[in-house]
């Protein structure tokens, strides 16, 4: 380093490979979950100061970088957070790729809404979240400034530094000894900050500079500063053996979603970093979600096959399409004719959907045109309560759980559907083995399925 001090990374490589041969040792008392969470936290800490003593820096983040990871976690699309910085895309993107290099995690992903923080991710945004909210306190208190925010966007790291070290040392030149830098760079920190902080900070006596309260509030601003972002490399390794990652699934119309949504109960209990995402939606348009990485998984009624080569479908268990009415509806009393029934009201899925093609093609094949529909849904549990406010008829599709849960107010109507029955399962992109995530659900997934009696 350029000061000659020796790089604390030799000193970390040292104590990591000894702790690392000492956690293996099946005598050392460790057992296996605690190694793992101890090489973790080791490892992640020594990545840290590695870089740290790469780029000469003393805080694993710069302001710079900060804002940029609260931008893009409260905007989501890239132009917009750049915007709100009043940076280009491109320096937007390059600050952010530093960020993530530096820490040696992806802060974000691709998503539904846009770009969406990671597990990790979450982690580091809470602490810039922080800090930035840090300084927004400090600006509209101690410095009483009502305008537009401006602290949070000019100050750097090495403004704050420089001020709370002259603020502990009394001069500017013991201030520049204790952080290893020149005289006149404390000096250009101090003329940098005070063109953005109306209060004057330092008064001069004849024993050095004497510090106003705003500056003894931006030096302590500097302490929690710092204290937050030297707590990011123990935050990201202090996830022990959980499992991590992302389970967002597009969940077509009227098939499986009760038992998606207890899989997402177990997960979110079982492994509470798990970030989940249930995105509704029709086949073509989750199909492109899919593709672009927005989604990681489909569930619903298979196309057996998929129109799309590249989409691989895996088969879970059986549905029945049925209809379904109110429990003291007229059309209980007999076995109804597909005549009389073309004339009742109904309540079916959009156009497009396979159970809105069965409902077509069941009332054709009778020689009976389809009946107009008085509500189009998409909500399994929406479609179930109009059936219970007014006197239509649903076509719906249930598995044996989802019969055994049939509100009280519901009942089948007793006719044969031919074909009715039909494979609820998985589609996904290609043949890549899903991440730890994924797999953990679809395992919770299976049991929910296997425990609930489906076929």
């Amino acid at each position: 380093m350029a000061n000659g001090l020796s790089c604390p990374a030799r000193r970390s490589s040292s104590v990591f490979a000894l702790i690392c041969a000492s956690s293996l040792n099946p005598q050392s008392g460790y057992n296996v979950g605690h190694r793992v969470s101890l090489m973790r936290i080791l490892y992640m800490r020594l990545h840290f100061t590695y870089n740290l003593c790469m780029s000469g820096n003393s805080a694993i983040l710069s302001a710079r970088q900060v804002r940029v990871i609260r931008a893009l976690s409260e905007h989501r699309r890239l132009s917009e957070a750049a915007e709100s910085t009043a940076m280009s895309q491109p320096a937007f993107s390059r600050t952010l790729n530093s960020a993530e290099g530096q820490l040696g995690v992806a802060l974000f992903q691709r998503g539904w809404s846009g770009s969406e923080p990671t597990a990790l991710g979450e982690i580091v945004i809470d602490q810039c979240r922080r800090i930035t909210a840090e300084f927004e306190t400090l600006e509209r208190g101690v410095l009483g400034h009502d305008g537009p925010l401006r602290f949070p966007s000019l100050a750097r790291w090495r403004h704050l530094r420089a001020v709370s070290a002259v603020v502990r040392h009394g001069t500017a030149s013991a201030a520049a000894r204790a952080l290893g830098v020149s005289q006149p760079a404390i000096s250009q920190s101090l003329r940098d900050i005070a063109g953005y902080v109306a209060p004057t900070l330092f008064i001069r006596r004849k024993a050095g500079m004497e510090p106003t309260e705003a500056a003894r509030a931006i030096a302590a601003l500097w302490d929690r500063i710092n204290a937050a972002l030297n707590d990011i490399p123990a935050l990201l390794a202090d996830t022990g053996d959980s499992l991590l990652g992302r389970v967002s699934v597009g969940m077509l119309p009227f098939s499986g979603q009760s038992l998606v949504l207890e899989a997402f109960g177990e997960i979110t209990q079982a492994h509470p970093r798990v970030q989940l995402v249930a995105i509704p939606g029709g086949y073509d348009t989750l199909v492109e979600a899919l593709r672009r990485g927005e989604i990681d998984l489909i569930i619903g009624v298979l196309r057996n096959p998929s129109p799309f080569p590249e989409m691989v479908e895996k088969h879970l268990y059986f549905e029945d399409y049925m209809m379904i009415a109110r429990t003291d509806h007229a059309i209980h009393d007999h076995r109804p004719s597909m005549a009389e029934l073309a004339k009742e009201q109904w309540i079916v899925a959009p156009h497009g959907t396979p159970i809105r093609g069965f409902f077509d093609r069941m009332f054709r094949a009778a020689g009976t045109i389809p009946p107009a529909q008085s509500a189009e849904m998409f909500s399994f549990s929406n479609a179930e309560q109009m059936i219970v406010a007014s006197r239509s008829i649903a076509l719906l599709c249930y598995g044996k759980s989802g019969l055994r849960n049939l509100p009280t107010a519901l009942k089948p109507v007793d006719i044969r559907l031919p074909g009715a029955r039909v494979s609820i399962g998985v589609t996904r992109y290609g043949e890549e083995p899903p991440n730890e995530a994924i797999s953990g659900f679809l395992d919770i997934l299976a049991r929910k399925i296997a425990k609930a009696g489906e076929d």
